[in-house]
C-alpha cells in the first residue's frame, strides 16, 4: 500500500516533491518488506533531488540496506554522510554489520563512536551483545556485557534477553541464572518476552525443571505461540518428547493458535518416539486445522518419521507431493533404507541424488554399503565400478583433537 502510493505521487506531475518524511516511510516499508529493488530506486530518486540529503534519510538507507543482506552499500551511504552522522546512523551501521556477519567491522566502528564525539548508549551496546549472541560468539556477547557494566550504562530488556542465547550456546548455566536474577531484581522477569528468553535458556541448558517453573508462574498463559514453541522444541531437544505433546495438548486447549515452527517442534518429537499416527494427524492438521502450508522443514520432519519407522514407500510417497524436492531429502531417505536394508528403493534413491549432486559420491557410497550388508557383492562391484567411471572420489575421514 506505502509502496503504491509512493509510486502514484511520483507519476503524477501536479503533487510535489516528496518530502524526507515520505521518504523515511517508503525506504522504512522497503527495509520491512525486504525490497531490495525498489529501495535501491528510491535511493537513486534521492540522489537526483539532492545530493546531500538528511540525517534520518540517510540512516534509513544505512538500515535498508543492511536488512536486505547488502550491506556494502549501506556503509557506503554511511561513508558519504560523515559529518551529518549521529549515534542512531552509528547504531544502525552497526546493528546492521552484526547481521551481516561482518563482526570485525562492527568492532571497529564500535572503537570509533568516541572520536565524532559521542558516547555509546544501551542501544549501541546492545547491537554488540546481541549480534555476538547471534553469531554464535558467547564470550565476545559476554565481554561487552561486562564492559557495558564498567561503564555505567543502565540495562535494558533487550540487552538481558540477548544476553540468553549466549548462555545457551555456552551451556553456561551459572550465568544464566545470574541473569534471570538480575531480571527478578529489575521487575522484568514476568514480562512475556523475558520469560520466553529464559525458558529457552533453560531448556538449552538442559534445565528443563527450571523452564517449567517458569511457565506454571503464569497463571494465564500468553496467546504468544513463541512462549509455547520455547517448551515443545525444549523438550524436544531435552528427550522429553511426552512432555512435548502434553504443553501441544494444552496449548491446543488454551485456543492458541500454533505457528509454523510449532509443528516442527511436535513432529520432531512424534519422529524420536515412533508416533506414525500422531505424526500424520499433526501434519494434515497443519493444512486442515490451521490453515498453514507445510515447509521443507515439515516434510523433512515426515520423511525422517516414516524412515525410521520402515515405512519407505509411504516417504517416498511424501516427498513426491513436493514440486522441487532438494537433496537434503532424498538423503534422509537414502539414509533410512540403508537402516531398513531396503537396496531396491535405495537404488533409486541414490540415482536421483546423483542427478541432483552429480558431482558427490556419498548416495553410491552408501548403496554400496547396502548391498555389502546383504551379500549382493556383484552389485557392490557394479556400484565401484560405476563411482569409477564417473570420476567420483571419496575423500578420507579425518580426526583432530586441541592441544592446550
Amino acid at each position: 500500500m506505502v509502496l503504491q502510493v509512493f509510486k502514484n505521487m511520483m507519476g503524477n506531475c501536479q503533487v510535489g516533491q516528496p518530502n524526507c518524511v515520505t521518504f523515511i516511510s517508503i525506504i522504512s516499508a522497503c527495509a520491512s518488506l525486504l525490497y531490495l529493488q525498489f529501495g535501491r530506486q528510491v535511493h537513486g530518486v534521492l540522489m537526483k533531488i539532492e545530493t546531500q540529503f538528511d540525517t534520518m534519510v540517510g540512516t534509513a538507507l544505512v538500515d535498508m540496506y543492511s536488512k536486505c543482506r547488502a550491506w556494502q552499500w549501506g556503509y557506503d551511504v554511511f561513508k558519504e554522510m560523515k559529518g551529518s552522522r549521529n549515534l542512531i546512523t552509528w547504531n544502525s551501521m552497526i546493528a546492521g554489520l552484526m547481521l551481516n556477519n561482518q563482526s570485525e567491522m562492527a568492532v571497529a566502528l564500535f572503537e570509533e563512536v568516541k572520536f565524532e564525539g559521542m558516547k555509546p548508549d544501551s542501544a549501541t551496546w546492545n547491537s554488540m551483545i546481541r549480534g555476538f549472541s547471534q553469531l554464535g560468539k558467547g564470550f565476545e556477547a559476554f565481554k561487552y556485557f561486562e564492559k557495558m557494566q564498567s561503564a555505567g550504562v543502565e540495562l535494558s530488556l533487550k540487552c538481558i534477553t540477548s544476553l540468553l542465547p549466549a548462555c545457551s550456546i555456552l551451556c553456561a548455566l551459572k550465568q544464566g541464572k545470574e541473569i534471570h536474577g538480575l531480571a527478578i531484581r529489575s521487575g522484568i522477569s514476568n514480562e512475556e518476552f523475558m520469560a520466553t528468553a529464559l525458558i529457552d535458556m533453560y531448556m538449552n541448558c538442559g534445565y528443563s525443571s527450571c523452564a517449567r517453573k517458569i511457565f506454571d508462574q503464569f497463571e494465564s498463559k500468553p496467546d504468544d505461540p513463541a512462549f509455547w514453541n520455547a517448551m515443545t522444541s525444549g523438550y524436544g531437544r531435552n528427550g522429553e518428547n511426552g512432555s512435548a505433546f502434553e504443553i501441544f495438548d494444552l496449548m491446543r486447549e488454551e485456543k492458541v493458535k500454533p505457528n509454523s515452527a510449532t509443528f516442527i517442534g511436535v513432529l520432531s518429537s512424534c519422529s524420536h518416539t515412533g508416533q506414525v499416527d500422531r505424526g500424520l494427524q499433526v501434519f494434515r492438521m497443519m493444512n486442515k486445522v490451521c490453515n498453514l502450508s507445510p515447509n521443507l522443514e515439515h516434510f523433512g520432519c515426515m520423511v525422517d518419521l516414516l524412515g525410521r519407522c520402515g515405512k519407505l514407500e509411504e516417504a517416498k510417497d511424501l516427498i513426491q507431493e513436493l514440486p522441487d524436492p532438494p537433496a537434503a531429502i532424498f538423503a534422509s531417505l537414502l539414509g533410512a533404507c540403508k537402516c531398513h536394508l531396503n537396496y531396491e528403493l535405495g537404488e533409486q534413491i541414490a540415482m536421483k541424488l546423483s542427478e541432483l549432486e552429480p558431482e558427490t559420491p556419498e548416495p553410491f557410497v552408501i548403496l554400496s554399503s547396502i548391498y555389502a550388508a546383504v551379500g549382493r557383492w556383484g552389485d557392490v562391484e557394479r556400484i565401484r565400478l560405476m563411482i569409477d567411471d564417473r570420476g567420483l572420489r571419496k575423500f578420507p575421514g579425518f580426526s583432530s583433537i586441541s592441544v592446550t
